[in-house]
Parts: C-alpha cells; sequence; structure tokens
C-alpha cells in the first residue's frame, strides 16, 4: 500500500479526453437552439466571438456554463429569459459531450492506478462539475474516482494554488503527499509544483515540454510504469 504518495491526480482535456470538434459542435448547437427559440440566425464566427465574452471572470476564476449561457445570449443582442438560458445551456452540455472522446488508454491506466493502492482524483477546468460527473460514469471511471474536483465547483481554475490545495484537502493528503498528471505546462505542471504536487507530464497533446515536470510520458498508459519505477527507487515510498 502507498503511504509516502497515496493521491494520483489526473487532469481531463488533452490528457483523458481530447477535442474532437467542441468549437464546431458549441457553434452549430447553439445557433440550432437560438433560432428554433428566437428565430434569429447566428453565424458560427458570431457564436463564437459571443462564447468567448462570456467567460466573464477570466484566467483565474471559472464561469459556470450556464452563466456563460446568460452572457452569451445578451451578446448577441437577446434577452436571457431563463427559458432560453435553460436553452442553450443543454446545447453547451450536449457539445461537451460530442465534442471530446476519451482516450483509449484512459480505463486501464486508472484501473491499474487503483490496483497499486493510490487513492484516485480528478482536478478540471470547466464550467459544468455535472458534465464531467456524468461523462466518466457513462464510460465506466466513475467506480475508480475518489474525488472530482471540477473549477466549477471550486471557483479557482489551474494553475491557481487553491484548486489543487482543495483537492488535496478533500482527498485527505497533503500536497507532498500527491501527484498531478496532466498536459498543460502551465495550468497543470507549473500549477501543480507551486502547490507542492509531483507532476507527471503527458506529452501526447501538449503545447510545450515542461523544463519541471517530475517525468513526461506520451501518453496516459504510462503513467502506471512511471509510479512504479518510484515505488521501486525510492523516490515515492
Amino acid at each position: 500500500m502507498v503511504k509516502d504518495i497515496p493521491a494520483v491526480f489526473f487532469d481531463m482535456g488533452s490528457t483523458l479526453v481530447f477535442d474532437r470538434g467542441f468549437a464546431n459542435f458549441l457553434s452549430k448547437n447553439l445557433s440550432e437552439t437560438l433560432e428554433e427559440n428566437t428565430g434569429r440566425k447566428f453565424s458560427s464566427q458570431e457564436i463564437l466571438d459571443a462564447w468567448s465574452k462570456s467567460n466573464i471572470h477570466g484566467e483565474e476564476i471559472e464561469t459556470w456554463d450556464l452563466t456563460r449561457s446568460m452572457f452569451l445570449i445578451r451578446y448577441l443582442g437577446l434577452t436571457p429569459t431563463p427559458q432560453l438560458v435553460e436553452l442553450a445551456y443543454k446545447a453547451v452540455l450536449k457539445s461537451y459531450v460530442e465534442g471530446f472522446e476519451l482516450d483509449s488508454d484512459a480505463l486501464e491506466t486508472l484501473a491499474r492506478v487503483k490496483e497499486m493502492g493510490f487513492k484516485l482524483g480528478i482536478i478540471t477546468n470547466v464550467g459544468s462539475y455535472e458534465i464531467v460527473k456524468d461523462r466518466l460514469a457513462e464510460v465506466g471511471l466513475i467506480r475508480y474516482v475518489d474525488v472530482l474536483v471540477a473549477s466549477q465547483a471550486v471557483i479557482w481554475k489551474k494553475p491557481h494554488r487553491k484548486i489543487f490545495e482543495w483537492s488535496c484537502f478533500l482527498a485527505n493528503v497533503s500536497p507532498a503527499e500527491a501527484i498531478h498528471v496532466g498536459d498543460d505546462p502551465k495550468a497543470d505542471i507549473e500549477g501543480a509544483k507551486n502547490a507542492g504536487l509531483r507532476a507527471i507530464q503527458v506529452l501526447k497533446k501538449a503545447a510545450a515540454k515542461s523544463p519541471i515536470a517530475d517525468a513526461w510520458v506520451y501518453s496516459v498508459k504510462e503513467v502506471p510504469r512511471v509510479l512504479e519505477e518510484w515505488l521501486s527507487t525510492g523516490y515515492i515510498r
């Protein structure tokens, strides 16, 4: 049983799931929803520009996708009635489902990490906790997850240290007793390291290789091997 590093957290986007056209699905679904319910037609660019503007809290604090739906509608020159907001929000959630696909190695990887005795968590920047929970349940991963932390639920977004600290608190570990696995050199690696966690960078879809990661892998399927090596060398015990 692992003692000194009892928790391994995984990022979602570009680590466990990959974008297969989220922006395209978002513009399509929102355009169809708004036209059907208001009679107004909007171009893909208009939808995506309004979506970008709807991120009203910026880079550190997450904007709930329900809130973004309200502001998106207003930025398009419409009145965000409760009925229209609810329909737009459903279109956003549908776009997440259609726009991201699970890495083929994710299920086996998380199962193996649990078998090794680690607690297992998810730390993800996303505007809807519920869509992550539902997707994990849909693909059979939720049974391996001890703690699910979405930025929408705790307000702070990676790389802010608060989301990592709160995740460790919820998993009942200190940052020194945790590892974070992710792709983004700033949000995942720099954020985790600044909060006191160790970090493994997944390079498959990474924008750049981080010089401060504790280890690098091409895909998540290599993570158990790294953990086994760390255990065998005493880097973690």
